[in-house]
């Protein structure tokens, strides 16, 4: 028979072992979690506004102007507007949910910094030209938003007042979310890592514990 005092020493290096997993667990967690960028809302099923509760509702810091901020338009006559965000900013979005955007067709919905659709070089700065085609007339309203990490956005309005007859149009189907499923799997891949790796240890400790 193992001594008490053996027994309790191994109870509590395999208490320190179990101690340091969890605590690698949380460690990974909180590494993917700091890994994914701060991005304004931007997908199917997600319609709030950036600036309200809970999503980057930090103002006056980034910077975002249009070539015009009022127009006249007529329905089915695309017209361009060229969007500049900067200091800072990491992505503009214009989402049909906001304002009177349901009432256009738009080119680029969602532009992010560096990307290919975004034609200024400089980190923190996007310039992109969007096209917007109405679909039917009235005095309505665009709505932009920049938005960066640390809760940081900036919106602007464009009044269009627009002529001519509704156009019916068939929408495309929604568009593959791979920013979002990205976001989901840098969050879900470490911690289910973690959890194995967490309950292989406590076995393997157990075994080697009761191997002795």
């Amino acid at each position: 028979m193992k001594p008490k005092w053996n027994v309790k020493r191994m109870k509590r290096n395999q208490i320190t072992k179990i101690v340091v997993a969890i605590g690698l667990l949380l460690l990974l967690v909180a590494s993917a979690a700091g890994s994914v960028r701060a991005t304004p809302a931007y997908s199917g099923g997600d319609t709030d506004e950036c600036g309200n509760s809970g999503c980057h509702d930090t103002l006056g810091t980034l910077t975002l102007a249009s070539n015009s901020t009022s127009l006249s338009a007529t329905t089915g006559e695309p017209f361009v507007l060229r969007i500049d965000a900067g200091n800072g900013a990491e992505w503009i979005a214009v989402q049909t949910t906001w304002a009177d955007n349901s009432q256009f067709s738009i080119s680029e919905m969602v532009i992010e910094d560096d990307s290919t659709n975004d034609t200024n070089a400089a980190l923190g700065e996007i310039t992109v030209d969007i096209t917007f085609t109405p679909l039917s007339p009235g005095n309505l309203t665009i709505r932009v938003w920049t938005a960066a990490g640390s809760d940081l956005a900036s919106s602007l309005d464009v009044a269009v007042t627009v002529t001519g007859q509704t156009i019916t149009t068939t929408p495309p189907p929604e568009p593959l979310d791979l920013v979002g499923i990205w976001r989901l799997l840098m969050i879900i891949i470490p911690v289910v890592t973690g959890v194995i790796l967490l309950i292989l240890g406590i076995v393997a400790f157990r075994s080697n514990e009761q191997s002795r």
